[in-house]
């Protein structure tokens, strides 16, 4: 599969973000800031996207093991990730009210808007998109993940160090 590479470069950024997901939080501790529902909220979204992009990254190499024709795995995958970002970004609003019950500031919005987005790319891709872009629309999307998590974990980040120090 021609995107093998890229996507395992991906999945190890991926799997690296979730663990820096979790020190940042160990150092917030350590630097004197309290764990509330709503940063514990915070880290396990973070820790969920860079595992979603992981579990993205890998998926289409694993089809490939079974000898399954090129454009179907990435029609599965991207299936797959679109069910899954969907789910993750239209419950994303209500999960972050139900934690902190205040407006979204708009850089949170327009994340979640850009989930929406790249989920129903991917759902595109699943049925629509032609046989010889069935590829870029996917590593895309994937990457778009990866990209939005790194923002959202920047904005949160630029946050709370403001709030302790």
């Amino acid at each position: 599969m021609e995107a093998s590479g890229y996507l395992y470069t991906i999945a190890a950024v991926g799997i690296s973000f979730a663990g820096l997901s979790v020190l940042t939080m160990i150092l917030r501790q350590i630097l004197g800031g309290q764990m509330t529902k709503f940063d514990t909220f915070v880290a396990r979204s973070w820790v969920q996207l860079g595992f979603m992009v992981t579990f993205g990254s890998i998926l289409p190499p694993l089809l490939g093991l079974f000898e399954v024709s090129t454009p179907v795995i990435w029609r599965i995958s991207s299936g797959s990730m679109s069910i899954i970002l969907g789910w993750w970004a239209l419950t994303f609003p209500r999960r972050r009210l139900a934690t902190k019950p205040t407006r979204l500031p708009v850089p949170v919005i327009i994340f979640s808007a850009a989930m929406d987005i790249v989920a129903i790319a991917l759902a595109a891709n699943t049925i629509a998109v032609p046989v010889e872009r069935l590829p870029g629309v996917y590593v895309a999307s994937v990457t778009a993940i990866l990209v939005g998590a790194a923002m959202l974990f920047l904005f949160a980040f630029a946050h709370w160090y403001n709030a302790v120090l």
